[in-house]
């Protein structure tokens, strides 16, 4: 199915996954979908894999797991969490030097704990793994020593080439 794109999510300066200052990262771009889903744009190299030309596992569930949690954020903007657990499933293996989409939805919520689901496809709707997901609302007072901290870390980048719509397998 085809969905359109509502906007683009920060990005952080230094995360693994989104962080724009990161050399060794995977420089995701977010994006929130018309229907409550986030997807992310991703693309490994060399520095993220396990067997030649295979991402390694603990960066999927990593790509998995801040996808999922970013869900959170499209109704509630200024809600932060920490994850509870994670469950991936690995369904077939994940190139390298290939664009892939990871995206996450929240599926319930309970007082403050959100329960998330997620996928990983290649450019062909392939799924190649999948994950759940529960989170705990927590304030971002409680995570970083100083709110300033986040004013650096946490910035909106502009993206000339951003998509008007995605095409994925659900």
């Amino acid at each position: 199915m085809e969905y359109k794109v509502l906007k683009k999510q920060n990005n952080a300066s230094k995360c693994f996954i989104c962080g724009i200052h990161n050399d060794k990262g995977l420089h995701a771009r977010y994006y929130e979908l018309e229907n409550e889903q986030v997807i992310a744009i991703v693309k490994g190299d060399d520095l993220h894999q396990s067997f030649p030309g295979r991402m390694h596992g603990g960066i999927i569930s990593a790509l998995l797991d801040e996808t999922i949690g970013r869900a959170i954020q499209i109704n509630y903007p200024d809600t932060w969490s920490v994850t509870i657990d994670l469950t991936t499933k690995f369904l077939k293996p994940m190139p390298l030097d290939e664009t892939l989409y990871v995206v996450g939805y929240i599926v319930n919520q309970r007082h403050q704990v959100f329960f998330g689901e997620g996928y990983i496809c290649d450019k062909n709707q392939n799924i190649l793994a999948t994950a759940k997901a529960r989170y705990f609302e927590k304030n971002i007072k409680d995570i970083l020593e100083t709110q300033e901290d986040l004013g650096d870390e946490w910035i909106y980048v502009e993206d000339k080439q951003m998509p008007k719509s995605f095409n994925l397998p659900k």
